[in-house]
């Protein structure tokens, strides 16, 4: 069990450059990569990383069995996009905003994800941001798709009024506390 931190030089250098955006001190453990990655079917045919960092989740994905092939790896820092295509050479790494998902992946991608896996920091955005950010990896995905995302916090990631107007229903599947700080892996699908 790693109940460390993962305090790199790549992970701090890109807080450093924008602490909003990381919205975390250190990089997710192990525990709560695998917790995340634990949603996801292994024989996925499209899962979405968002906000990909270092690779914690990336890793886990891959060690969950998802094929590299079907893996695209959205992160917004262009220096962690950078270091996540060194280090990952199958999945397809995007560096670009979530919010312009639709936009990103038309150029790779013309089907629906199963998942879409998000270590997005959504309560410290801003609502306009949050809600783009929301509709685009919602239409991202499958009637039957899933939307994975931790928080840190006691609440939802995602507060109840928009969970209604995005036509969701969410569920908090797991808590880890082997993480730094201790968070809880939510997962939101798409109301029938």
């Amino acid at each position: 069990m790693s109940a460390s931190p993962r305090l790199n030089p790549q992970f701090l250098s890109a807080w450093l450059r924008n602490p909003l955006q990381m919205g975390a001190v250190a990089a997710s453990s192990d525990e709560l990569a695998n917790a995340m990655a634990a949603q996801v079917n292994a024989d996925s045919d499209l899962v979405i990383e968002l906000g990909a960092g270092t690779g914690a989740v990336t890793s886990a994905l891959l060690a969950r069995g998802v094929a590299p092939s079907a893996l695209v790896v959205v992160e917004k820092d262009p220096e962690l996009a950078r270091q996540l295509a060194k280090r990952f050479r199958s999945p397809l790494v995007i560096t670009g905003d979530a919010t312009r998902l639709q936009d990103l992946l038309s150029r790779s991608h013309d089907r629906p994800a199963d998942a879409v896996v998000s270590s997005l920091p959504l309560l410290g955005m801003r609502t306009l941001t949050r809600v783009r950010v929301l509709a685009q990896a919602f239409a991202a995905l499958r009637p039957d798709g899933r939307f994975v995302q931790f928080t840190y916090s006691p609440k939802p990631p995602i507060p109840g009024p928009l969970v209604a107007a995005l036509g969701v229903r969410g569920e908090r599947v797991g808590r880890v506390l082997w993480n730094l700080p201790p968070a809880s892996v939510w997962v939101y699908k798409k109301i029938d």
